[in-house]
């Protein structure tokens, strides 16, 4: 059986083989993808479209939209493998975190926890669907003595699983950018993930730097997860003065 690709998986294709070509036909997908239907490579097109990965020139004439080539998700090769698993479970999930970030960091860690976020009523059969010998699976590090931890790993890729009954902010499988940063600034800063909050830092800079941050949606996200007066202190600190800054630290030392 031919495996079904994604979105994301398509438009790596077509972007590895049209290479620097400005503008490419549908002819040109056909050479791609020889063995698919002429109607299904439309519907292909169109839908790459319509989700930002091509911009339609005129009828049959399109181009690789310049954003999706410069912030290509690059996921891990077990990332890729969970992927590839959960998505034969037919189950909802997205994968978030460093994943979908990765290119932003300065220093990308050896081995981190995975983060996946499963549905709901699904997350036993998930976690049965992860096989224990390859992937040691928790729901939070707070319930995990720190200093057990790589004992329990043993080698094995760790992944974080959290059930969610929202996936509005992912698309093939994937977080947005914004979603993958405010679940990782919520876990590092809520749940001891390991990556150092200066990486995340850095990681902030680089994003913003290149454009990637819708800074207003990641506002509203937070407020999904009931961090948004965190984010809206880091999206505004560059309008707050020293000033007010300092006059926060003298309240929150205060209050200790």
């Amino acid at each position: 059986m031919v495996a079904r690709l994604s979105l994301e998986e398509k438009f790596n294709e077509i972007k590895k083989t049209i290479g620097p070509e400005p503008l490419f036909t549908t002819q040109d997908i056909q050479g791609i993808f020889p063995d698919k239907q002429k109607s299904t490579l439309y519907w292909d097109a169109s839908k790459l479209v319509e989700a930002g990965y091509l911009i339609r020139i005129r009828n049959g004439v399109y181009k690789l939209k310049d954003s999706k080539i410069n912030n290509a998700i690059i996921l891990s090769d077990a990332a890729k493998e969970i992927r590839n698993t959960l998505q034969e479970t037919g189950f909802d999930f997205y994968i978030s975190g460093i994943d979908i970030l990765s290119k932003y960091l300065h220093h990308i860690p050896e081995k981190y926890p995975i983060i996946v976020y499963v549905s709901k009523p699904a997350i036993e059969e998930i976690k049965l669907a992860l096989n224990p010998a390859k992937y040691f699976v928790t729901q939070s590090f707070s319930s995990i003595n720190r200093l057990e931890l790589d004992n329990f790993v043993n080698g094995r890729e760790h992944v974080l699983l959290i059930p969610t009954e929202s996936f509005s902010f992912s698309q093939n499988n994937l977080a947005t950018p914004e979603k993958a940063f405010l679940d990782l600034f919520y876990e590092i800063t809520r749940d001891e993930y390991p990556l150092a909050l200066q990486e995340l830092v850095r990681m902030y800079q680089n994003l913003i730097r290149n454009g990637v941050l819708d800074q207003k949606k990641l506002v509203k996200i937070a407020y999904f997860r009931n961090i948004q007066h965190d984010i809206r202190y880091i999206v505004e600190s560059k309008y707050i003065s020293d000033e007010a800054i300092r006059f926060v630290s003298m309240i929150k030392e205060g209050n200790e």
